[in-house]
C-alpha cells in the first residue's frame, strides 16, 4: 500500500499501512490485477460513533483509474456484515481533488443518500505552505 500511496495520495510511513491492515482489516480493502496491487482503501470506525466509517485514504493505480475500482472498493467495505452495521461514511478531501469529490458524490448517488460537505480544517491549521484546507464529507444514512 505504501508504494501505491507514494504515487497518488499523501504518503504516510510504511508502518502506518501495516498497522491499518493488521488492526483495521475489517474497514480496509485492497485490489490486485495480475498479482500487483492496483488499489486500496483504508478506514476506521469513529470511536464515538462506530456506525460511521471514516475513509482515511483511497488510492487507485493509474492503470486502473477510470474503471470504477475506487467506488467498488468503497461499496465492498460499506457492505461488510461486521457489527455494528455501517450507516454513515465520512472522509476529508482537499477542495482541488475533483476525483475524490466525484467518487464520494457517486457513492452517495449509488446508495440513494445524501452527501453533505463542510469545511473542517483551514490551510492555517497546517504548517505554513504545507497543506490545503480539508473539507469534511458526510454521507448517509446508508
Amino acid at each position: 500500500m505504501w508504494a501505491l500511496a507514494r504515487t497518488s495520495v499523501d504518503e504516510n510511513s510504511p508502518y502506518a499501512y501495516l498497522m491499518m491492515g493488521e488492526f483495521f482489516s475489517d474497514t480496509c480493502a485492497v485490489a490486485a490485477l495480475d498479482d500487483r496491487l492496483v488499489g486500496f482503501v483504508t478506514g476506521f470506525r469513529l470511536p464515538d460513533d462506530p456506525e460511521t466509517l471514516f475513509i482515511w485514504q483511497i488510492a487507485v493505480d493509474e492503470r486502473a483509474r477510470g474503471t470504477g475500482l475506487g467506488g467498488r472498493m468503497l461499496d465492498e467495505v460499506a457492505n461488510r456484515p461486521s457489527p455494528p452495521r455501517i450507516r454513515h461514511l465520512a472522509a476529508t478531501v482537499t477542495p482541488d481533488n475533483a476525483a475524490s469529490d466525484r467518487l464520494f458524490r457517486s457513492f452517495a448517488d449509488r446508495w440513494s443518500t445524501e452527501c453533505q460537505v463542510e469545511e473542517l480544517f483551514e490551510d492555517a491549521d497546517f504548517p505554513p505552505g504545507d497543506h490545503e484546507p480539508e473539507l469534511r464529507y458526510h454521507i448517509g444514512p446508508l
